[in-house]
């Protein structure tokens, strides 16, 4: 129970709206608790809502976050509930608010009583049955009937971690029985040559030879994608939003020989690039850069993964819930749709681009590829060869799935005819 109550603890200073004070990597449970109560935020809201029949004044904004710390603990942790409460009143003193000492402890201990009343009441409305944001039930709904519950489902669990095995180094087989010496269950993923999913994710520094450049971690959904470019030594190939660079640094890792520049707006997120490649022992050409702004030369092979609403990858950041709203997938389509004229235009004849999101909407993927297609006369969609997900007319659909990839959107055009 110590390890709850210094989470609490860690948790203080961000409560408080002070995020210098706070690390992460002081306690694994902090991040469990900001991320739990990020995932089950409507049914917590409602909870907490039923129980405390007069709403806070905004001032006191931190005691509503620590309630909602300890409703999530009393119903998702394997704690005892006296504990969770007893550490969440204490809590309270820490914020220098003692007087809502009593006010927490009664509200938790009422949600005790009546949590499995409540508990039955949440499944009667979408929001807090399935804890996302009613927009996106509508949507998911309209747009995939079959899978939407399956969907919020999955992004309600956790992420699998998996790691892209770098063959200029070693091999899945070897990489495996280092990581079974060490403890570490893992095991090849099936049509993905250079994939390892683990049984349970581990830390970074506990993965042998990271830093060394024989695993990086990236989605198997992800890993997808440089393969498809189909590069060949000495073509001209461009990852036009390239940060963090999992999928530039896989190409290579495929093809060293090729003539590769990344693009990127965002400085920080630059320097990300250029660390993989060093950690990896690979080199291309790195801009910092608006890609709408580029003028240079053609390209053999475009990649652009475009900026998106991220609803595939909800799983792994659930805060997309409560940032996200409808009005967002209209500013966001517009963008990637300026983003793939702009692409199309630096892609030579015969040449082939891949364009992907993290998204599972329609209206950035299928729809907006579709647009596209009929626009530009040359442009004609390539079939895809992939045994996951759902093939559409224009493009190829993933869902996040329970122990598996991300949700994922691919589509492959070439200009022209056959090169």
């Amino acid at each position: 129970m110590r390890e709850y109550k210094d989470a609490i603890s860690h948790l203080t200073p961000v409560i408080k709206g002070n995020m210098m004070e706070f690390s992460v990597d002081t306690s694994p449970m902090c991040k469990q608790l900001c991320f739990g109560v990020l995932r089950h935020y409507y049914e917590l809201v409602y909870f907490r809502n039923s129980i405390l029949k007069k709403k806070l004044p905004s001032k006191h904004l931190d005691i509503n976050l620590l309630l909602l710390c300890g409703i999530y603990s009393i119903c998702h942790l394997r704690r005892p509930a006296h504990a969770s409460v007893n550490a969440v009143v204490e809590s309270a003193g820490m914020l220098n608010k003692s007087w809502a000492k009593g006010l927490v402890n009664a509200v938790l201990r009422n949600f005790q009583r009546q949590r499995f009343e409540l508990e039955e009441r949440v499944k009667l409305n979408p929001e807090t049955n399935f804890n996302h944001p009613n927009w996106f039930i509508e949507s998911l709904k309209d747009s995939w009937p079959d899978n939407a519950e399956q969907i919020m489902i999955a992004n309600n669990q956790l992420a699998p971690m998996t790691l892209r095995v770098n063959k200029q180094k070693t091999t899945v087989l070897n990489y495996i029985t280092v990581l079974n010496d060490l403890g570490i269950q893992g095991a090849a993923i099936r049509n993905l040559p250079q994939s390892i999913r683990l049984s349970s994710p581990v830390s970074v520094s506990s993965l042998p030879g990271f830093q060394d450049g024989l695993v990086s971690i990236q989605d198997e959904a992800s890993q997808l994608i440089a393969p498809l470019i189909n590069v060949k030594p000495g073509q001209k190939v461009l990852d036009a939003c390239a940060a963090p660079g999992g999928k530039t640094c896989h190409l290579l890792e495929l093809e060293p020989n090729t003539d590769l520049t990344a693009i990127d707006k965002d400085g920080y997120r630059v320097g990300q690039i250029r660390s993989n490649l060093k950690r990896l022992g690979l080199s291309c050409n790195v801009l910092e850069t608006n890609f709408l702004t580029y003028s240079g030369c053609q390209f053999d092979r475009i990649i652009l993964d475009a900026p998106c609403s991220a609803t595939g990858v909800i799983r792994r950041h659930p805060d997309i819930k409560l940032l996200r709203d409808r009005n967002d997938i209209e500013k966001l389509k517009e963008g990637q749709f300026k983003l793939l004229k702009h692409a199309w235009h630096y892609l030579a004849e015969g040449g082939e681009l891949v364009y992907s999101t993290c998204s599972v909407l329609p209206d950035e993927n299928e729809y907006l590829i579709n647009k596209f297609i009929n626009e530009e006369r040359e442009a004609n969609l390539l079939p895809l060869d992939i045994p996951q997900g759902v093939s559409l007319k224009t493009g190829h659909q993933l869902f996040p799935k329970k122990n598996g990839h991300d949700g994922f959107y691919i589509a492959r055009i070439r200009k022209g005819g056959e090169e």
